[in-house]
């Protein structure tokens, strides 16, 4: 067995400060009230409720997205609760419509860190992103969603700046509870087909292709999809995540990255159908999936397609996906 460096060491004991603060934090959810005067402290954008096939035939134009403007109760897998400004009656919504939720006023070491991320210094982004979560006491530590998130911003710095381990630890630890739908989105998974092409990143993936977690799996078989060795694994391992159904949305990005692996004339082919399937996920989780379409058919040589989605993805991204071009406003 291989010692760990005095560097490992060091990262193992920040992450894991900030996963037992996330434990620790339990059914700590919601923040403290705000005074009358100022602005609610969260503003929820959602998608319009699902219609049916006949309610839907009965109008021509598209429903919009509304937001709430409140307090965040509770958000977790299943719904998302908030206290609306001036209400006294909490507000539940399905967390499948939670489309983003943004701070109005964004701490300044969350801030600080998120910066660094749109900068593109994932060094020395993913530990300030840690440590806007573990260096705080129980009275002004980020409610358990905003820490899931920001976790997940560290695995996607983790990822970006060459720390594969440090990114599959913190996913790991994430999955042990099911997440909202907005943190899902952020997964460090390879959409793009640039991550996997680094040596290193393939042999971190390759040990931790047999992980417990669904998730750590997805995000594997995302990095090993450019790998002439275990290329042939990672598809059979998408194929099986997608084909399961214990956990449907980890199916639905599965799935949507099994494209990846088909041929230009096979994308062409099954345009209208893949188009249908990015439709029907929950708003919050198109944008990495369109994205990854829009590489497929630029491959493809569909320039009309390539097109229309660079131009939806610059003008009217669902919502924020590191992957978007720097033009796109951040989180």
């Amino acid at each position: 067995m291989i010692a760990a460096s005095p560097r490992l060491t060091t990262w193992t004991h920040l992450i894991a400060a900030c996963l037992v603060t996330l434990s620790a934090a339990g059914s700590a959810t919601a923040e403290a009230q705000t005074p009358p005067t100022a602005e609610p402290p969260h503003r929820v954008r959602l998608a319009p409720p699902t219609e049916t096939i006949s309610s839907s035939s009965e109008r021509w134009y598209p429903r919009p997205m509304s937001t709430l403007r409140g307090t965040i109760q509770t958000y977790d897998a299943e719904q998302l609760a908030i206290l609306l400004d001036g209400q006294s009656v909490i507000t539940r919504v399905s967390s499948a419509r939670v489309v983003a939720v943004d701070l109005t006023r964004v701490p300044p070491d969350q801030a600080a860190a998120l910066e660094l991320f749109r900068q593109g210094d994932f060094g020395a982004a993913l530990p300030a992103l840690v440590r806007s979560i573990s260096d705080h006491d129980a009275s002004s530590r980020p409610p358990v969603w905003r820490q899931q998130w920001l976790s997940m911003m560290a695995a996607q710095a983790a990822m970006r700046g060459g720390r594969g381990d440090i990114a599959l630890e913190l996913v790991s630890q994430l999955d042990a509870r099911p997440l909202p739908t907005t943190t899902l989105a952020i997964l460090p998974i390879d959409w793009t087909g640039t991550i996997g092409g680094e040596e290193s990143i393939v042999q971190i993936a390759a040990q931790h292709a047999a992980s417990d977690s669904l998730a750590v799996k997805l995000v594997v078989a995302s990095w090993l999809l450019r790998s002439p060795k275990y290329r042939g694994a990672a598809e059979a391992a998408l194929t099986r995540l997608a084909d399961q159904g214990k956990r449907k949305r980890i199916a639905s990005l599965a799935k949507q990255l099994t494209y990846r692996t088909q041929p230009p004339p096979a994308i062409d082919a099954n345009l209208i159908r893949i188009e249908s399937e990015i439709e029907a996920l929950p708003m919050a989780l198109r944008t990495a999936p369109m994205i990854s379409l829009l590489n497929l058919v630029r491959q493809s040589g569909r320039k009309d397609a390539a097109k229309r989605w660079n131009l939806t993805l610059e003008l009217a991204a669902p919502t924020w996906h590191p992957d978007l071009a720097a033009s796109v406003a951040g989180p």
